[in-house]
This record gives structure tokens, C-alpha cells and sequence, in this order.
């Protein structure tokens, strides 16, 4: 019984079909062993990013709990303390004891801050990316003493909760290094969006990192730099001389990536 044609050019299509797919398998050992290891490695790289956002999920439901219990707790004490100081005071001694008290809640209302900071910084929830990113610069220059520039606009940084954090912790994450290990005198950080693309540039004018540097496993610094970025599927680029250092990172931005109910109307075509 002969074939019909519909029959034989789904048979023939589902022939080559399969021959392309045996084609495509790896045909050595070397070639097989390459596939598993990609397998892994976007495994691994999924589960990290899955287990990072967690973290992010937990830092933040941390840094509420201390700003908005622990933290209103001291302002109050602070409150009742600067009324108790205005009440008259028999001697010396208890005035002092006062001061005391009330310049170690403050410090201690610092603290709180600084830490609940760390964990999520308000500012990223407040005002979004670019106010982020000009609390650090600023905090940044104010406590090491370092010039830090933000060459960046407003409107091309408008982005969802996942990508704001990840680039905020990368350039974070980069300014801990500088503090620590460049002795730099200047540090710039730009930012540009073109089309689908962003691209961030941290550069400092420090003793320049070694590729020796690069390479150590326990460079932690970088390595959890370079997996945010491969978990939002960037490119980054670290290079070092004895003008300082440099990072170069290339951001792909899915549609989902924009905030599109916080872009300005003029914007929301790009």
C-alpha cells in the first residue's frame, strides 16, 4: 500500500529532523564531556542567581525589621532623652552622665543605619538606581576620602528591582575593593544605556590590580562581581596597569528589565 503525500513529507521531514539532532550530539568523548560541563556550569549559575535573590529577599525583610522596630525604638529613647536634658539637674556629674547617654544612642541610631544600609539600602527603594548610586558616591568619597564621580542619567536607569540591586551591589562591591587594596586618589563610575544595552565603567587611578590578583580563589571581591553579572546574563572585563584599574561591563536588558510605569513619557518609546 502505497504511501500518501502528506504522510511521506511529514516522514521525510521527521527523518531529517532526527538525523540533524544525532548530527548535533557530541560524537567524542572530549566533545560530550565540554556539553556536560556547560550543562553544569548553567546549573550552577541558575541556582546561584536563584539563591542570590533569596538572599536579597532576606536582607531586605532584615533591614525593614531594623529600621522600622529597632530603629523607631531609639528615636524614641532619643526623644525622651533630649527632654529629660532640658529638665533642671542637681550637679555636674548627672549633666555629664546625660550627654553621655544621648551621644551613644545617636551613635548607636548611626549604627543601626549604616548596617540596615548594607543589608538593602533604602535610598534603592526610595528614589531608585541613580539616587542609589549618589548616596554610595557620596558616602563613598565622605568616608575614605576618595573623589568619586557618577556619570550617569537619570532616565536610562530605570530598572526592575532584580537589575537595580545587581548593579548596585557590583558597583558596591567595586568601591569596597578600591577602598581596600588600590590606594587610589580618584574614582569614576559611568553609565550609559544604548538601545537594549547598558554599559557600566569603574575605573580608578590606584596601583592597578595584578592578573596574579584576579586569579586567586579567594579574591571574593571579584568573583561574586563577575557571578552577579553572569546571572543576568552580562559580560565583565577587569584590567589593570600602572595607571589604575578598569571594569568594563556590557548588560543586556530584556524588555522586562524597565521599570516602564517610572519612565518619564518621553522616554517610554526608547
Amino acid at each position: 500500500m502505497s504511501m500518501s503525500r502528506p504522510l511521506l513529507v511529514a516522514a521525510l521531514i521527521l527523518a531529517a529532523h532526527f538525523a540533524w539532532r544525532l548530527d548535533a550530539r557530541p560524537t567524542t568523548l572530549a566533545e560530550q564531556r565540554e556539553a556536560d560541563a556547560r550543562a553544569r556550569m548553567a546549573g550552577r549559575r541558575a541556582t546561584d542567581s536563584a539563591l542570590e535573590n533569596i538572599r536579597e529577599e532576606e536582607r531586605a525583610h532584615i533591614a525593614r525589621e531594623l529600621h522600622d522596630d529597632l530603629g523607631q525604638l531609639l528615636a524614641t529613647l532619643r526623644v525622651d532623652m533630649s527632654l529629660l536634658m532640658r529638665q533642671p539637674v542637681a550637679d555636674d556629674a548627672t549633666r555629664d552622665l546625660l550627654a553621655g547617654m544621648d551621644g551613644r544612642l545617636l551613635s548607636a541610631i548611626t549604627s543601626l543605619r549604616r548596617i540596615a544600609s548594607n543589608l538593602r539600602p533604602h535610598a534603592l527603594d526610595e528614589g531608585g538606581l541613580y539616587f542609589a548610586l549618589q548616596s554610595l558616591r557620596h558616602e563613598f568619597a565622605e568616608r575614605h576620602g576618595i573623589v568619586c564621580e557618577l556619570a550617569a542619567r537619570e532616565d536610562e536607569l530605570v530598572l526592575n528591582d532584580r537589575y537595580s540591586t545587581a548593579l548596585f551591589r557590583i558597583v558596591q562591591e567595586s568601591l569596597t575593593n578600591i577602598a581596600r587594596h588600590a590606594q587610589a586618589r580618584h574614582v569614576r563610575i559611568a553609565l550609559r544605556r544604548h538601545r537594549a544595552t547598558l554599559y557600566l565603567t569603574i575605573e580608578d587611578d590606584g596601583r592597578g590590580i595584578a592578573q596574579a590578583d584576579m586569579e586567586k580563589p579567594t579574591s571574593f571581591g571579584l568573583l561574586g562581581m563577575r557571578e552577579r553579572v553572569w546571572a543576568i546574563r552580562g559580560d565583565i572585563a577587569i584590567t589593570g596597569s600602572h595607571r589604575g584599574t578598569r571594569i568594563e561591563i556590557h548588560l543586556p536588558l530584556p524588555g522586562d528589565a524597565l521599570d516602564i510605569g517610572k519612565l518619564p513619557n518621553a522616554h517610554r518609546a526608547n
